[in-house]
């Protein structure tokens, strides 16, 4: 039988070494593949170590570790897994997590790490296929992320692909479909509660009442929320010929939202190819992976409206209109039909959630384009070159339909169709877009990203003597693209129509706005050196230069970013060797340099006009307005954020393997950290600006442990655990910056302040003690110009017998001191069981939605039951009638405890002929949380808002709860076959 050989190409770069026969195609025989060690090494950046060899604290997850939680991304199921790194994360549809490592060193700062795939920086790894992942390795210290430079402050995330491996052509196929519901929802008021707590309210502000025994009694959350659903299924193909090894994915992910028409599909391919030419002395790597997702997105406020709205306010009234919070004033039922001489009165100023969401049309597709190819040449033994380009290319598309014609009459269920159109004809209305029947938005978003590395390698060893040295440059272009903007009005109500074309052209003018975006470029070069003599003591340094193009060339273009560390491995010495208890002992310690570049910019200009009063500067004995600077000049400039870190770590190995771990302690301060500073009358610019004006630290240690055995009856057992303590301090404030407040609770009152020897983001608040019983105990001692009995009673801090903002005291801050997480994993014959959990604490949470609270609006049960009723009746909790001061009553503890994860699998090993693997599995996640706070869930992202997508925590106000995004409980069933 006669064979030829033959490269086939599958998509254009899937590509094996085929045989042909006369009867059929065959794949070849495999070839040994790097990765078979990968387990072994960990990524460092331009290279890979030995993790007995590493100097400085990294820490490392696996596939296994990926893919044991369903999720969106694969650092969402890395929570509690990592030492030193804290995920916060959002179970919103397609969201991302928050990743701090090692503490928050910036308060406007870019705060995510950097993310390296496969060699290639890129902005995030959302776009990622969790399956498609090797193994993730996060560099921890400014001792291995130097060699990022500029952009190493926050950590460096390195992710790798999965490869072909030694061994025929390997089919897998993952598949897992899950249900999803809420989880620690808030019990609300129902509509009797409601209305004794509104009549209280009414009586003590006068105003008027409700009668009894009402028609309607709506539970809010139960209207908006539904029962979510996640699915996804992944099919790979891998494997490795005598030149070639190859490996191919396509996996769809989809997740519906526990709110109403939420949902979010994923398509990814990804192909990574291996290639050695001439007998192995050049390697080719190519990565190439596609992306498509598309999200219908909802507004998450509807929470924060379905928690504030009356129980007593129909979904829709028998006439089916929309409805509202209107009540009849004279009979006072929940109504909005009057008859001749009555009138009607509202409960609140807040929308039905249920029309919000309905009329509410929002899509997003996007598209992600992402690879690179890297060539390895052998110029002699131990000295190789290598070249490395890659690239991205991302489409946003984004389209809104805003049925305004119809919002408005949802508004009021008075209003007609005829009355809109009256109100649209009008002379002064005919131009006005308020009064067109609907919008129409598009928002399209192009961008592209390339680099080019390349970089010489010299790793010998010279008898008990060890060299790596790595040395090389780098250029990158990012930003280069286009943003685009264009809003008309009065398009057809069908979808299919929905295009600017079709929209009324002649009355109204479409709004556009186009622009290019100003591209950032980076030069690079850098160097590392590592050594290690006998396998006992080892020194590591890097040097990194960098230089960007957003900073001007007199201010700090060129950056220069050094660290260097040591270890010394004591299991290696002759007084160690053959301990039986120590298996492996290393001491290592290190400090590096790092950069923050992701910093906002400048574009504050100056008010010249005589006469101003908002942006004038004093000069002179005489204190007189000098008017007259520049127009245009700049505020200060500014530059990137640099980080000094001191770290040492322990690592350990006991009784053969079994007990291991590590401890790491360090010191990181942010040397210039950069505040919006809040214009006073003595400045001379127009609007706040940013100025390098703090010095923040976060210093902690970091353990982790793991024990494994088996016993003599087969079981098979590991339990491990992490546990982080971070604390962060302002230590410095730049004079005159001092006292800078935020935190806005959107009613006129600051919950926070910047101040020296505190955490970022602190709350500032009036602390109580007690609750105003009567109007003689208010009379007699200091108190708010608008106390009354029932009030919350707050502390004359300084004792001056007024209560201002000078009595208000530091309460605690949002980020938290620890978090931990823990891990245990059993195998019985073909059984295995993983648990896993995660917590944090030692950080606050304000609570902005049971605080806020503007007359009317609903309350939760636990409110209704604690509340204030007369003199005597508790001296904790206001009443019915209350003030909305930012104060200690509404900051509760953010500690709490999440069962992450619960997973039972069985695997039918050799059951069945034709298939190597075959193991079904039923999980749950998020089985519970133990919490004491009252809200929704603790657990807040430090996102703010990402296009049309709120999640809770707007800027300023990270850690103040206003409408969160409410936990969810997972229960699923998967599938995983290997043929």
């Amino acid at each position: 039988m006669k064979k030829y050989f033959f490269p086939l190409f599958i998509l254009g770069s899937f590509y094996v070494n085929a045989q042909v026969t006369n009867d059929s195609i065959q794949v070849g025989d495999p070839f040994e593949s790097d990765s078979i060690i990968l387990d072994q090494a960990v990524v460092i950046g331009y290279g890979s170590v030995k993790k007995s060899d590493l100097t400085s604290a990294v820490s490392s997850a696996n596939a296994k570790d990926i893919t044991q939680i369903a999720s969106t991304t694969a650092m969402q199921s890395l929570q509690g897994k990592l030492a030193g790194v804290n995920i916060i994360n959002t179970d919103t549809p397609g969201g991302t997590p928050t990743v701090l490592v090692r503490g928050m060193g910036t308060a406007l700062g870019g705060k995510a790490p950097l993310y390296v795939v496969d060699g290639l920086i890129v902005p995030n790894i959302a776009n990622i296929n969790p399956s498609d992942i090797e193994k993730i390795d996060v560099l921890k210290d400014a001792a291995s992320s130097a060699i990022y430079g500029v952009r190493g402050a926050n950590g460096v995330v390195v992710v790798t692909t999965k490869r072909g491996k030694t061994g025929k052509l390997k089919v897998n196929y993952d598949s897992y479909i899950g249900v999803r519901n809420t989880m620690n929802m808030v019990e609300m008021a129902d509509a009797n509660q409601y209305i004794t707590y509104f009549n209280e309210q009414r009586k003590a502000l006068g105003g008027s009442l409700i009668s009894t025994n009402q028609r309607y009694n709506t539970d809010w959350f139960d209207e908006i929320l539904t029962t979510g659903q996640i699915i996804s299924n992944n099919v790979s193909l891998s494997g490795a010929g005598e030149s070639v090894n190859y490996m191919f994915s396509v996996n769809n992910f989809e997740e519906k939202g526990i709110l109403e028409g939420n949902n979010f599909k994923r398509t990814t391919v990804r192909s990574n190819n291996d290639y050695k030419l001439f007998d192995g002395k050049l390697k080719i790597k190519q990565n190439v992976s596609a992306t498509f997702s598309r999200e219908i997105p909802k507004p998450y406020g509807a929470f924060d409206v379905a928690y504030r709205q009356s129980p007593l306010v129909p979904v829709k009234y028998d006439n089916g209109k929309w409805g509202q919070p209107i009540f009849n004033a004279t009979t006072g039922e929940a109504t909005y039909i009057t008859q001749p001489g009555q009138v009607t009165d509202t409960f609140n100023s807040h929308g039905n959630p249920v029309s919000t969401v309905y009329y509410d049309n929002q899509k997003i597709n996007t598209t992600t384009i992402q690879g690179n190819i890297e060539a390895e040449l052998k110029l002699a033994k131990g000295l190789t070159v290598s070249s490395r380009a890659g690239a991205t290319k991302y489409w946003y598309k984004y389209r809104e339909f805003t049925p305004i014609k119809d919002k408005w009459i949802a508004g009021n269920p008075s209003r007609t169709a005829a009355e809109f159109e009256v109100e649209k004809n009008k002379p002064a209305n005919l131009k006005s877009v308020n009064w067109a029947n609907n919008s129409l938005n598009f928002n399209n978003i192009e961008t592209f990203r390339w680099s080019w590395e390349n970089f010489i390698t010299f790793d010998r060893k010279f008898g008990k003597h060890a060299l790596n040295v790595v040395a090389g440059i780098s250029a990158e272009k990012t930003g280069i693209g286009e943003y685009s903007d264009i809003t008309a009005y009065d398009v057809p109500n069908k979808e299919q129509y929905w295009a600017i074309s079709h929209a009324d052209l002649g009355r109204y003018t479409p709004i556009t706005k186009q622009n290019n975006y100003t591209p950032v470029a980076y030069a690079s070069y850098f160097a590392r050196v590592q050594y290690n003599y006998d396998n006992k003591y080892y020194v590591s340094g890097i040097i990194r230069r960098d230089g960007s193009s957003q900073f001007k060339k007199d201010n700090e273009y060129w950056g220069t970013f050094p660290s260097v560390s040591a270890a010394w491995n004591i299991s290696n010495e002759e007084f160690l060797k053959d301990n039986n208890v120590i298996s492996f002992l290393k001491l290592r310690g290190g400090w590096g340099r790092l950069g923050n570049a992701e910093i906002p910019f400048n574009y504050t200009t100056i008010d010249t006009s005589p006469g101003s009063s908002t942006a004038n500067y004093v000069f002179g004995p005489g204190q007189d307005l000098i008017f007259g600077a520049y127009v245009g000049a700049p505020a200060v400039n500014v530059s990137w954020e640099i980080v000094d870190e001191w770290t040492t770590g322990l690592d350990f190995e006991l009784f053969k393997g079994r007990l291991s771990g590590n401890f790491d302690y360090y010191n990181k301060t942010t040397k210039n950290a950069i505040l919006n500073i809040q214009q006073v009358l003595s400045s001379p610019y127009e609007k706040d600006f940013y100025d390098h004006a703090a010095e923040i630290v976060n210093k902690g240690f970091e353990i982790g442990l793991n024990y494994k055995n088996e016993t003599s009856g087969g079981l098979r057992y590991s339990i491990g655990g992490n546990f982080n303590y971070n604390t962060n301090e302002v230590t410095y404030v730049k004079p005159g910056y001092s006292g800078m407040t935020g935190g806005s609770l959107g009613n006129g009152q600051i919950a926070k302040r910047l101040e020296a020897g505190q955490p970022l983001g602190s709350f500032w608040l009036y602390e109580v003690e007690g609750v105003w019983q009567t109007q003689e105990e208010i009379n007699s001692n200091a108190h708010l110009s608008s106390a009354r009995p029932g009030h919350l009673r707050y502390k004359d801090t300084n004792g001056d017998g007024v209560i201002d903002d000078r009595d208000k005291k530091f309460m605690g801050s949002y980020i938290p001191k620890f978090n931990y997480g823990v891990n245990i994993n059993l195998d019985y014959k073909n059984f295995d069981l993983n648990i896993s959990g995660y917590g944090a604490g030692g950080n606050k949470i304000y609570n902005g939605i049971k605080n806020t609270r503007l007359g009317g609006e609903n309350i939760s049960v636990d409110m209704f039951n604690d509340r204030w009723t007369g003199a005597g009746s508790t001296n904790y909790h206001p009443g019915a009638e209350r003030d909305q001061v930012a104060s200690s009553y509404y900051l509760e503890k953010g500690d709490y405890f999440r069962l992450s994860n619960v997973t039972l699998g069985y695997n039918f090993r050799d059951k069945v002929d034709f298939v190597r693997n075959l193991r079904v599995y039923v999980s749950a996640q998020n089985l519970f949380i133990i919490t004491k706070y009252s809200g929704f869930t603790p657990e807040l992202t430090l996102d703010n808002v990402k296009g049309k997508r709120y999640d809770g925590s707007p800027y300023g106000t990270t850690g103040m709860d206003f409408s969160a995004y409410p936990n969810v409980t997972t229960f699923l069933v998967g599938l995983n076959v290997e043929f």
